[in-house]
């Protein structure tokens, strides 16, 4: 039983350690979390406003429910409107649509150096 309780105890401090370890030091200085989040706002927004009305009619909410990623960019990804951007860092923008099926997004590219609509993302 000793053996067991010790066991655990030392599991408990090495997760705790390893959890100290992990933790990401927060910058508090005033404007570095709202730069990134504004940025991510602005991208989202400027995709948005380049989609066609029929696009915008299909999105579930505003581009504020919108997820931004940044993804290496493949040719078998989707329709690719500018091919100079395969292989390259584009943002992803994941709009929720209104569709009660599976899946229910839409997946657009915007090149990270333009902020430009460059193609429409395949669904699984």
């Amino acid at each position: 039983m000793k053996k067991i309780i010790s066991i655990m105890i030392s599991l408990l401090l090495f997760a705790s350690i390893f959890t100290a370890c992990s933790s990401q030091n927060v910058s508090s200085s005033p404007g570095t979390q709202t730069n990134s989040s504004k940025t991510s706002d602005d991208i989202r927004k400027l995709a948005f406003e380049q989609l066609t009305s029929e696009s915008k009619e299909r999105i579930n909410g505003t581009w504020q429910d919108s997820k931004l990623s940044t993804i290496t960019l493949n040719e078998n990804m989707g329709i690719i409107n500018d091919k100079s951007y395969i292989g390259k860092e584009v943002y992803l923008v994941d709009f929720p649509t209104n569709s009660r099926s599976m899946p229910n997004n839409m997946i657009f590219y915007v090149s990270k150096d333009a902020h430009k609509l460059i193609g429409v993302g395949y669904l699984d």
